[in-house]
């Protein structure tokens, strides 16, 4: 085991000090608890948790909510009722009873914003969305974590332009009625973006020990210029005000990153979250290592799928092109729930991974596992 703890790892990696091997996670909500949880704690996988720092509320629009369930899906239909009209959304729930297990998550298959009168009904919600500071179970959950890992907690769960993309309108929809009544959508950005600095002093008084501003950054959604005008500035913004207070933070970059790996080096967070390796990202973690210099990379390891075996040869693989190992962070997955099969693998692998790597410890790690 390491003689530092997996919380010293951590949060020497983050802050830029040396550790005495590659810290690797796993969310708490991803973890299969259990036998195989036991085994891959016990080789010095860390857990984080992600809280939230505040309530939201909107004081002037009703929510009605309904669900519709069978054996194969769940349904929820969400009704915001405002004094300028309404919208609506249906999420769906694949598998209701096993779909977290299969790694399948739910997604909305009814936006709000369905016509262009939506856009005010849309923009009367974000004016009239407040917060309030919510602190009160950070003590607890890290007397719960102790040395084990890291708590996270969010501004939001995305800047304006991904909310626009992802909760409210929907790629299609946003696209259109940007390009052709960008007078609709363009106060719906801005009425947003004044309201989310409302959460930026509650996110950077928080006690946790990263503040993660969204966002699933992916280049198939978001074009360089979308990104250098709607992302860049906002996230910088909430980026200073945080490391004012001394705070650490991070953005959310699950997707591929390629077409905007320079614009991302631009931003002024110190982890970038959820890169995914080639081939379902598109940037090799070589490479975003040597143009993020300042940055820590924490990896979203979303290779499970593959199964032990080929796990096993990708992720040796990755290590190797990452040698020395400095910077990282390696998570067994940002995004869904890990087969316990997968997990006792990549435990297996990481627990071997001291600092600094090199190409005969891996040939080592290769022949033990």
């Amino acid at each position: 085991m390491s003689g530092m703890t997996i919380r010293e790892g951590l949060l020497a990696t983050i802050h830029g000090k040396e550790a005495d091997r590659i810290p690797f996670q796993i969310r708490t909500s991803y973890l299969p608890h259990g036998e195989v949880e036991r085994e891959c704690r016990n080789k010095g996988m860390g857990i984080n948790y992600a809280l939230q720092c505040m309530h939201t509320f909107m004081p002037h629009v009703r929510v009605i909510t309904s669900t519709t369930m069978t054996t194969k899906r769940r349904e929820i239909k969400t009704t915001f009722e405002t004094p300028v009209g309404k919208v609506s959304q249906i999420r769906r729930e694949a598998k209701p009873f096993g779909g977290r297990f299969n790694g399948i998550g739910g997604h909305l298959i009814e936006y709000p914003v369905k016509k262009l009168e939506d856009w005010e009904v849309v923009k009367f919600m974000a004016e009239d969305t407040q917060y309030e500071p919510y602190y009160e179970r950070f003590d607890y959950f890290k007397r719960l974590i102790g040395e084990e890992g890291v708590i996270f907690t969010f501004v939001g769960y995305h800047s304006p332009y991904t909310k626009l993309l992802i909760e409210w309108a929907g790629v299609p929809r946003l696209y259109i009625d940007h390009y052709r009544h960008p007078e609709k959508v363009e106060p719906v950005l801005e009425a947003l973006a004044r309201n989310q600095e409302k959460q930026f002093p509650i996110a950077a008084n928080s006690p946790a020990d990263i503040i993660k501003y969204g966002d699933h950054i992916d280049e198939g959604f978001i074009s360089p210029s979308a990104f250098e005008k709607y992302i860049l500035p906002i996230h910088n913004k909430f980026a200073r005000m945080a490391h004012s207070k001394g705070k650490i933070t991070a953005i959310h970059c699950d997707g591929r990153l390629n077409a905007l790996k320079h614009l991302i080096g631009e931003l002024e967070h110190d982890i970038i979250h959820a890169v995914t390796p080639p081939p379902v990202g598109n940037l090799p973690i070589k490479e975003a290592l040597d143009l993020w210099e300042n940055k820590i990379i924490w990896i979203n390891y979303e290779y499970h799928f593959m199964g032990p075996k080929a796990l096993k040869k990708h992720l040796l693989n990755l290590l190797r092109s990452i040698i020395p190992g400095y910077r990282v962070v390696i998570d067994a997955s940002t995004e869904r729930w890990v087969p316990p099969a997968c997990l006792r693998m990549f435990a297996n692998i990481m627990s071997k991974a001291t600092l600094p790597l090199t190409e005969r410890k891996l040939r080592r790690i290769e022949r033990s596992v």
